[in-house]
């Protein structure tokens, strides 16, 4: 797996391809630069003499490949020289569950969760509304990821995002007194444009942004869905967009407007967590305790694996 993998060590094994560019050296010769993937990690390769390495047909997004190649190291992070690699067939023997990238609940479970609280929404036009959205994007929310390339960009990513966020907030909500409906309306539905923004398979590899994402973006997308909520009236409609619109805080961050009621400033902040803890969880599983990992893109640090035993 990628996640035991050391330096200098010669690698045969089966991974999918979550991203291919053909690039060009200083010297103009092409070589490929790959993102390989399976349940435990990504790690960069490079086939640098293409015609070389690469047997038969040429990989794309999403396919699962079999790779033979050496780890190296370069500026402190691990990659794979590729001597050889080819897409895999149908005699291959692999298991696609150690190989594709996935949330570690299953859909079923996770979509149980959802609706438990769709459930406990007490007003019956916002449950009903929330529901119905819900049910509509099913097929989609049951396989999707949250990210094309950072927190939870895998197969069940987004119902992960959202499952999770809810089981936080139905703990905070405990301490700190809001409005519930609100709250967990606005959890269900934050981020519900990205089944527009992205495009995606049932693995959930190979995502990418949509016309319409990179026009618009998930949030303005989100907007559109609350306006086609026609059992809410215009407040609720009102208050849900505000969510969805403030829930990244800041222009920079994508979000024209700040939290202007408490459920969406924790809205955000549950957002937050959710997403910088997966981070963090992500970088320290890569790495030994009481060592520290390589910086972190998303959290703009290095983080720490104490010694816990």
């Amino acid at each position: 797996m990628i996640k035991d993998f050391q330096k200098d060590n010669n690698i045969i094994g089966f991974f999918a391809v979550k991203d291919i560019t053909e690039r060009e050296t200083k010297d103009l010769k092409k070589y490929l630069d790959l993102t390989l993937v399976d349940a435990s990690g990504q790690i960069n390769a490079k086939a640098w003499d293409i015609a070389e390495a690469i047997m038969g047909e040429h990989p794309k997004r999403g396919d699962i490949v079999k790779v033979d190649a050496v780890t190296q190291e370069y500026k402190g992070t691990l990659q794979l020289k590729i001597n050889k690699l080819r897409k895999a067939t149908e005699s291959d023997q692999y298991e696609p569950q150690t190989i594709i990238p996935s949330a570690p609940t299953p859909p079923d479970r996770m979509w149980a969760i959802l609706i438990r609280f769709i459930e406990a929404i007490a007003n019956d036009k916002l449950k009903v509304a929330v529901n119905t959205v819900i049910q509509q994007h099913k097929g989609r929310l049951m396989f999707y990821p949250a990210a094309k390339s950072n927190h939870h960009s895998y197969q069940g990513g987004l119902l992960q995002h959202i499952t999770t966020m809810l089981l936080a907030a139905e703990k905070l909500t405990t301490v700190y007194s809001c409005n519930t409906d609100l709250l967990y309306s606005g959890i269900i539905l934050h981020d519900i444009g990205k089944v527009y923004e992205l495009a995606t398979d049932e693995t959930g590899l190979g995502t990418e942004f949509t016309l319409e994402g990179e026009m618009l973006g998930h949030i303005a997308i989100g907007l559109r869905v609350i306006e086609h909520m026609e059992a809410l009236d215009v407040e609720k409609k009102l208050i849900l967009q505000h969510m969805i619109l403030s829930h990244h805080q800041t222009l920079e961050w994508g979000s024209p407007k700040r939290p202007m009621l408490k459920e969406a400033e924790l809205l955000h902040h549950l957002d937050m967590i959710d997403s910088r803890l997966f981070d963090f969880e992500k970088a320290t599983a890569l790495i030994d305790e009481g060592t520290l990992s390589a910086r972190v893109h998303t959290l703009e640090r290095k983080v720490y694996r104490p010694i816990l035993s």
